[in-house]
């Protein structure tokens, strides 16, 4: 009998370490991570839809909605973070001439802030 309860209570002590580690957070969190909402300016007589791809505050490699952003306009990508200090995917189309990527270098700069990029 001992032996069994053994075999059972080991395994349940580890599975319950594991989830209250899990639980916990870590010393990687994502307010040491400086990370900035990006502002896409189109100069442009056209139209333009983009979306953003890259490394987010919880270091994850990930991509926003769509956007629409009017001729000679400016909008801003809401309530998505990228990482600061390295570069970003920003994919766009204008009308009908189809889709380009460009990649966009976001400077290093304090946390919570807007960071602008223009197009032509």
């Amino acid at each position: 009998m001992r032996t069994l309860l053994n075999k059972v209570t080991v395994p349940a002590l580890a599975f319950g370490a594991l989830c209250v580690g899990l639980a916990l957070p870590t010393t990687a969190s994502a307010d040491q991570v400086d990370s900035v909402q990006i502002q896409v300016c189109n100069n442009n007589a056209r139209p333009m839809r983009f979306f953003v791809v890259g490394y987010n505050q919880f270091h994850d490699w990930t991509g926003s909605r769509f956007w629409d952003v009017p001729a000679h306009n400016c909008t801003t990508a809401w309530n998505y973070w990228w990482q600061s200090d390295r570069s970003v995917e920003l994919h766009y189309e204008r009308s009908d001439i189809g889709w380009h990527t460009k990649f966009v270098y976001v400077p290093r700069q304090s946390d919570g802030g807007t960071w602008t990029y223009s197009t032509n």
